[in-house]
């Protein structure tokens, strides 16, 4: 849906550019393009939303998968995995420090299990995500305040870029998420399996 967006955004981006330099386009081309960027903008809306939730539940169970070890400390509860995203100030930095913790910990007890295994994750892969998680947060709440300002043309297209911004980021950011969930769950799972068939060779 993202990846849809940023090609209407261009088409818009094209058009608005026509029209502010009196290039040829008539009135039903802005008409459906406007319904067409609407119908896209409330599916990412759902979408995003239903991400949120997937993502949130998931966060959250990996790290209460980590609190279920009676040999692991940690620094926070389970539903702190939750309220990190949610809590202002403290969602530009907890979040990180919690996949932070989830990576760490589930690679040093797997480690101490199997002297051989050797972790995937990069660290700069949780670096890169948080990092994109706020420019696409910082860009997405500019989209959204510019487009509530866009009496001119040029703050028509000034909007259009921020949203085609926001969502190219958001596809690169889902690209990395995907990445990061794939490798905790990997860990988690083979940790899993260790500790409960009781293989610690």
């Amino acid at each position: 849906m993202n990846l849809i967006a940023v090609i209407l955004g261009y088409y818009e981006f094209d058009l608005l550019e026509r029209i502010r330099d009196g290039g040829i386009y008539c009135y039903q081309e802005a008409e459906f393009n406007d319904l067409i960027v609407g119908v896209i903008g409330i599916l990412q809306s759902g979408l995003y939303i239903v991400s949120i939730v997937l993502f949130l539940n998931w966060f959250r169970r990996a790290y209460g998968n980590l609190h279920r070890i009676p040999v692991i400390n940690l620094e926070y509860s389970e539903t702190m995995a939750v309220w990190s995203f949610c809590i202002p100030i403290v969602s530009l930095y907890r979040p990180y420090k919690i996949t932070k913790e989830i990576v760490k910990k589930t690679r040093n007890i797997l480690t101490e299990i199997l002297p051989e295994y050797k972790s995937a994750s990069k660290q700069t892969i949780l670096e890169f995500w948080l990092a994109l998680f706020l420019i696409a947060n910082y860009v997405g709440q500019f989209a959204l305040k510019s487009i509530f300002k866009d009496d001119t043309i040029e703050q028509m297209i000034t909007s259009t870029q921020a949203y085609m911004v926001s969502d190219f980021l958001d596809i690169i950011a889902a690209i990395l998420t995907l990445m990061m969930i794939k490798q905790i769950s990997q860990d988690e799972t083979l940790l899993f399996e260790k500790i409960n068939t009781g293989d610690n060779s």
